[in-house]
């Protein structure tokens, strides 16, 4: 996980909350731009952080600010600004981590050697900052690294902030061979302010029309944070490679979707005691199905098992996204809910049984869709059998307290 960020328990809840989509869009950013053999993490290794495909790691710290000038523009990063002695005293406590056995010299230059250090901030460039300017000089090879390091240790001696004086403490803390290494690696990304236009210019760039941008960006901003919030809740890591990337969500990028395969071969795994489900109990109160019939209720309930299982796997392959997965399971529900008023609302007493089975029968008849592809009645009645199994819809007048 990435270093705690103290820093931010100084700040507002507003602030807070812009900083945590600053760092969830950038991921986003770099997810839209992975190569294959790449992968990208959410608050694993960093904030963010990419591996490439030949050993090496790029790790992102993210600073966001919500501060602005008296001219409305957004503040510099100043040369003894925080938020940028804290990054980089966080590297240096990742270089030097003695929970990764990373306590020697050698060790550390061989974590340093494979690793990029990025800044990426929405602060602006100050003139006034002398060390970013020591620092392109020490990496241009224009000034040596024992400059670098004096310029550095005026720094600790001229702040007047604890806090600052002892993230400088650290850096410096480094041996001299390791600490001129990371100096040569580390690099700032600043004024980076509008990443929803970066992100929109990359799902451009992917051959998409202008104006379907949106739309495939408010798709993929919703199914990813849909499936890293089940990832969280999980206990997994947020890691995607370029396979796995493509393999969930290219159908949002389709602009022509192929149909989905319905014939697949399906081997179910039933139930003890197939008669203990939900909507066999259901079907059973409306005479629907008989007590003895045990083919007959193997026979549905395959077909309740077959369009869960087919989801799934669809999902799974990237075929289909969670938001068309909740929009299929809501357009039966509705269709079901018209249907149902209509049958068995306010039926008789006498009628419950006779107004339902109608109520059976016409939904059987529909040949439900999911994203654009049209299901036959097998796979339609056994979506019907899935949601009446979770006691999301039923067939008898009073059917929740059945």
């Amino acid at each position: 996980m990435a270093t705690n960020k103290n820093f931010t328990e100084k700040t507002n809840n507003d602030s807070k909350e812009v900083g945590f989509h600053y760092q969830y869009y950038y991921f986003i950013y770099r997810l839209l731009n992975l190569k294959s053999g790449q992968s990208v993490g959410l608050e694993v290794k960093d904030d963010v952080h990419t591996d490439l495909d030949n050993d090496t790691q790029l790790l992102f710290q993210l600073k966001h600010t919500v501060k602005k000038t008296n001219s409305g523009d957004t503040t510099a990063l100043t040369e003894l600004d925080e938020d940028l002695w804290k990054t980089l005293h966080n590297w240096a406590k990742i270089i030097s981590d003695s929970a990764a056995k990373r306590q020697k010299k050698s060790e550390q230059i061989k974590f340093v050697k494979r690793s990029e250090f990025h800044l990426v901030t929405n602060k602006t460039e100050s003139k006034k900052n002398t060390f970013l300017l020591e620092l392109d000089n020490f990496k241009s090879s224009k000034k040596s690294f024992d400059e670098l390091r004096n310029h550095i240790e005026t720094l600790c001696k001229k702040t007047k902030n604890s806090d600052i004086e002892n993230y400088i403490k650290i850096v410096l803390g480094l041996e001299n061979e390791v600490l001129s290494l990371f100096l040569s690696r580390v690099h700032l990304e600043l004024a980076l302010d509008d990443l929803h236009a970066l992100i929109k210019q990359s799902i451009r760039e992917k051959m998409i029309e202008k104006t379907r941008v949106n739309l495939v960006f408010e798709r993929l901003d919703s199914n990813i944070r849909s499936d890293n919030y089940i990832n969280i809740k999980n206990g997994e890591k947020i890691v995607l490679d370029f396979d796995s990337f493509y393999s969930r969500y290219r159908s949002i990028f389709s602009s022509s979707r192929e149909p989905l395969q319905l014939n697949k071969p399906f081997k179910p795994a039933y139930p003890e005691d197939v008669f203990a489900q939900t909507f066999v109990k259901q079907l059973i109160a409306i005479n629907a199905v008989k007590k003895e019939d045990l083919e007959r209720a193997f026979e549905l309930t395959t077909q309740r098992l077959k369009i869960a299982r087919f989801i799934e796997d669809w999902h799974q392959s990237g075929e289909l996204v969670t938001d068309e997965i909740e929009a299929f399971h809501g357009d039966v529900k509705g269709k079901w809910r018209n249907a149902f008023e209509h049958w068995c609302e306010d039926c008789l007493d006498h009628e419950t049984v006779e107004k339902a089975k109608s109520l059976l029968y016409e939904l059987r008849k529909i040949e439900f869709s999911i994203a654009n592809s049209a299901l036959n009645t097998e796979l339609s009645n056994g979506e019907l059998y899935h949601l009446s199994d979770e006691n999301l819809i039923g067939w008898h007048r009073d059917w929740k307290i059945i």
